[in-house]
């Protein structure tokens, strides 16, 4: 396992003898070569073994996955050099559809599991924990105030090394946030401190892959104003959005930032109340309509040059919190161009 965290190949292992029992099928841990720098970041290979048949698995662990972050989940198993196999606490029936349906393969610590490798096929759900629920629990710098220091140190690495009261203006949080988010990413092993030469975020890409899945489940959903529905379906194609203090997200930003994708959904950030835009475009309000407009939770520090959409971690964000195939492909496309450059020191 990549990172040799003991909790997660103790995961593991209970994922592993809680299939077997459950399926009769034999699967058994392989060991990585180091040197196929394809493995450099999979955190475990296994072979799964039934008559005539014998697969071999990149595993992403995950402790805890739900319907928030399995869009980050799907992003992280297309990236895996062989088939992906997910392994988390507990899957439950919900998920466990979206995850067939995705034809995501997993497994979890009391037999629930998808497997389809023709000709094997198992699918068993249904499997339930005790009393106790299992529940995602973040830590500290994933909760709504620390995702957004972590946005800002993820756009501009080099404010780490700032003095708190720096880090926390630009931020636009407490002080006192910013010491425990840096304390937690000591902790982590995303910061290191040496003393007069200051601190430096390390392992970067890891620490995207956590913000961009902690993202939709612990803050998003705060910063959203409402829904609408556009009487013309290419309103945005001819709106100045900087003229109402916004800026595109999600699909449209995606589409800007790369011209691969035609938006389906268009995700507005805005800094002001939304009056003055939505008037300005006729949207009526509308709970299941393709327009979501949502506040902007950065300082203008952090706005993307002199372009209309937001930062290319948070669109980044946004496409990958859809779980949409297409909205995938366009994230990729967004990390190699754009975000790839701030982890490029790791």
């Amino acid at each position: 396992m990549r990172v040799g965290q003991k909790a997660e190949r103790e995961l593991l292992a209970r994922a592993i003898k809680a299939f077997e029992e459950a399926t009769g099928t034999r699967l058994q841990e392989e060991r990585i070569d180091l040197a196929d720098a394809r493995w450099k970041n999979v955190d475990a290979k296994v072979l799964l073994e039934a008559t005539n048949l014998e697969q071999c698995f990149a595993v992403e662990v995950k402790r805890w996955v739900n319907q928030a972050t399995v869009g980050a989940v799907a992003y992280q198993m297309l990236q895996l050099p062989e088939r992906g196999l997910l392994v988390t606490e507990y899957v439950n029936m919900n998920l466990a559809e979206r995850l067939k349906a995705m034809n995501i393969h997993f497994l979890d610590t009391l037999g629930n599991t998808y497997v389809n490798v023709p000709p094997l096929f198992i699918y068993v759900t249904g499997r339930k924990p005790p009393m106790r629920k299992f529940a995602d629990r973040p830590t500290r710098a994933f909760q709504p105030t620390g995702l957004k220091a972590l946005f800002a140190l993820l756009c501009k690495p080099d404010l780490a090394n700032e003095p708190y009261r720096t880090i926390a203006e630009a931020a636009d949080v407490a002080r006192g946030t910013v010491g425990w988010v840096l304390a937690d990413l000591k902790r982590h092993g995303n910061l290191l401190d040496v003393g007069k030469q200051g601190r430096r975020l390390i392992q970067k890409h890891r620490l995207i892959e956590r913000w961009v899945a902690a993202y939709p489940e612990q803050l998003r959903h705060k910063l959203a104003i409402g829904r609408y529905t556009a009487p013309d379906p290419k309103w945005w194609e001819h709106t100045h959005i900087q003229d109402f203090h916004a800026y595109w997200g999600g699909e449209v930003a995606g589409a800007l930032l790369t011209r691969y994708l035609k938006p389906e959904v268009v995700t507005i950030y805005v800094r002001d109340l939304p009056g003055r835009l939505l008037a300005a475009n006729r949207l009526r309000k509308d709970e299941k309509g393709n327009v979501e407009v949502l506040k902007a939770f950065w300082t203008e520090t952090f706005d993307w040059g002199e372009k209309e959409t937001v930062h290319p971690l948070l669109a980044y964000a946004d496409l990958i919190a859809t779980g949409d195939a297409r909205n995938l492909e366009t994230a990729k496309r967004i990390y190699d161009d754009e975000i790839i450059g701030l982890i490029r020191e790791d």
